[in-house]
Order: structure tokens, then C-alpha cells, then sequence
């Protein structure tokens, strides 16, 4: 009878490390899709105000004016019609922030991923977004976070396990943990890259 008992919890003990890594995977894959997501509604934006990101642009109808605002959820609320829903700027591994059901009453606790705004799409590399638990640099104000190509970068435990992902201004989407944060952000073309971080 003791063998039995043991038996079925050691089963119970591997389902559920089974079960959690499946969660987590599934978590980073859902991510992936939303940041994907967010880079086409970047580009759709861009292509119709002169090939520059909302941030960057000089149109009436831009985020320039919050780009050194703690406000980070303007950036995005501006591609309301590209993005259709704010539902996607929430990771699901994130559990510090709420998924808002429309623009209306959108802030900062509805958005996950950051904001870089020195992507162009002209430079494939640079960040365009990602997970917000990117950590290193210099955080200046306490939304803003400043990388050098040789600063240290790297992910902290709270949303992928000390991993996260980034949107590229090509449009792809990359899984990094911190050694590979630190090498993409080696190939970075600016001296100095700027972080929006919500």
C-alpha cells in the first residue's frame, strides 16, 4: 500500500513540473504573438505617416509629444485602429498588469512591453519593443532606461524567468535571455539607445 501511495505522488510530482513548463511555454508563445502584433501595427501606422513610427513622427497626430513622458501607454494608445484592441498589450505571463478591454480607460498598468524610441525602420536591429522586466543601463525619471552597447542588460525573474522577448524593427519577434539580450544589444548602431518603460 506505501508503494502505491509513493507511486502516485512521485506521478503527481512530475505531472505538475510538466504541466507548469508547459505553461510557461505557452506564456512566451503568446507573448511572441502579441509583440508580432504590435510591430505590424507599427508599420501599418508608419506607412501611413511618412515611414516613421508613432513616436518619431512629426505629424499632428504622433506620440513625439510623450516621448519623454512616464505616459508609455500613449504610444500605443495612439495606434488604437492599427492595434483594434489593447487586449494584446498584456503579456500573459505578466500578472502585474490588467488587460483593458477598450481605449477608453487605457494606462500604463494595461501595457507590458516597452517602447523604443530609436527604432526606425531602416535599421532592422534596433528595439522596437518588449517585455518590460529589462533590466541594466541607466533608469532616469523611473520610466526611462538608457543602454549603451556595452552596458550590462538583462531580464529580471518577474514575467519569463529571468528570459523575456523583444520586437525588432524588422518586425520579427526574438526570445532572449540575458546573455542574449546582451549580444543583440551589442549590435545596436546607436552609441545610446532610449527604453519607454511602463
Amino acid at each position: 500500500m506505501f508503494l502505491i501511495l509513493a507511486a502516485i505522488a512521485l506521478v503527481l510530482v512530475v505531472l505538475s513540473s510538466t504541466l507548469a513548463r508547459t505553461h510557461t511555454r505557452s506564456s512566451r508563445i503568446s507573448c511572441i504573438c502579441c509583440l508580432k502584433q504590435v510591430g505590424l501595427a507599427n508599420r501599418l501606422w508608419a506607412n501611413d505617416y511618412g515611414d516613421q513610427y508613432p513616436f518619431a513622427s512629426t505629424n499632428a497626430t504622433s506620440s513625439l509629444a510623450f516621448a519623454n513622458s512616464p505616459q508609455v501607454f500613449r504610444h500605443y494608445a495612439i495606434m488604437s485602429n492599427e492595434l483594434n484592441t489593447p487586449k494584446i498589450l498584456v503579456c500573459p505571463a505578466d500578472t502585474k498588469r490588467t488587460r483593458a478591454t477598450d481605449f477608453v480607460k487605457f494606462s500604463n498598468a494595461n501595457v507590458s512591453y516597452f517602447v523604443g524610441l530609436d527604432a526606425i525602420e531602416t535599421d532592422p536591429q534596433r528595439f522596437l519593443s518588449g517585455d518590460r522586466n529589462i533590466t541594466g543601463g541607466t533608469l532616469s525619471n523611473g520610466f526611462m532606461r538608457f543602454f549603451a552597447r556595452t552596458d550590462n542588460a538583462g531580464w529580471t525573474a518577474d514575467i519569463h524567468v529571468n528570459a523575456g522577448n523583444v520586437g525588432l524593427a524588422d518586425g520579427s519577434v526574438q526570445q532572449m535571455t540575458s546573455p542574449g539580450l546582451q549580444k543583440q544589444l551589442e549590435m545596436q548602431t546607436l552609441p545610446v539607445i532610449r527604453l519607454a518603460i511602463p
